[in-house]
């Protein structure tokens, strides 16, 4: 029999199981036993309040603040008052200072003792002795004294008013360097109000967060208790594998020509295609495939 048709084949199936061991499959029972009965199981929010309130003496304390704020400070009113009127001026007057009055007293008090016990009684005497009393000449000279103690009265008077209205100008410069500071003191009491403002507000919020986490818990349990369950009751690598291999099914033809093939190139090898050992390389391979009919 000769040909070149493919050999019929057959299909075999091997089937594999992974398994656990005997004495580990208890336990991996009593897990998904586990795991049903926790999927069975509701959880439930905290049936408190998880937000912590204010303490009596926070409430307290920002009762108090609140009730400041609100009312102002007289002293930050009486201070930018004060900055004000500096600003403007209103001290430079010396009637003003209350104290300017007396220090220029005590200066020219020398002056004047000076000029009512000394000066004008020896201009008197001197004018008696003389037999001239009462005199043009004794009045010339009591109006020239008198001129210059007022002169020197007034002398004094000048440096004490230009020392106080250098001292006051300088005042001033610093109450406008002071004023931003003071028009900021406005905000002072609003800004407390907003920061208490802002407390409120956080508790609040955290009181509606909780009523948020509560609502979504309740909506989303169980879509959680799922996601952790699936994983309980699939995880593992123990299954069954199945394969299918092909088997060739060979008849006798199909051996033979394996057998012919085999023998030709034995031959060929033993005597060579163009004769070999005295040339029957040939017709030995000849007649080894003619012996297997091919």
């Amino acid at each position: 029999m000769g040909g070149n048709s493919t050999p019929p084949t057959t299909v075999q199936r091997t089937t594999t199981n992974t398994e656990p061991p005997a004495f580990q499959k208890p336990y991996i029972e009593r897990g998904y036993q586990e795991a049903e009965q926790l999927f069975n199981t509701p959880r439930t929010f905290y049936e408190g309040s998880t937000v912590v309130p204010f303490s009596n003496q926070t409430t307290a304390g920002m009762n108090l603040m609140e009730n400041r704020a609100m009312a102002g400070s007289p002293l930050v009113t009486a201070a930018q008052n004060l900055t004000a009127d500096t600003m403007a001026g209103n001290y430079l007057n010396p009637d003003s200072n209350p104290y300017l009055s007396n220090a220029m007293d005590a200066a020219t008090r020398p002056m004047r003792e000076a000029f009512t016990q000394d000066t004008m009684p020896a201009i008197d005497a001197a004018f008696s002795r003389a037999g001239r009393y009462g005199s043009g000449l004794q009045g010339n000279m009591q109006a020239r004294a008198s001129e210059d103690y007022l002169q020197a009265l007034g002398d004094v008077g000048n440096r004490f008013a230009y020392s106080n209205y250098g001292d006051e100008r300088g005042r001033q410069i610093a109450a406008s360097t002071a004023a931003p500071a003071m028009a900021e003191l406005d905000y002072s009491d609003p800004a407390r109000l907003l920061g208490l403002g802002a407390s409120y507000e956080d508790m609040a919020a955290r009181q509606l967060q909780e009523d948020v986490d509560r609502q979504r818990f309740g909506e989303e349990e169980a879509r959680i208790r799922l996601s952790e369950y699936m994983p309980l009751i699939s995880g593992g690598s123990f299954n069954t594998k199945t394969a299918d291999q092909p088997v060739y099914q060979g008849d006798d033809t199909a051996r033979y020509l394996g057998y012919g093939a085999a023998g030709t190139s034995i031959a060929n090898n033993l005597f060579g295609s163009s004769g070999g050992l005295g040339g029957g390389g040939t017709s030995a391979a000849s007649g080894l495939k003619s012996f297997f009919n091919l």
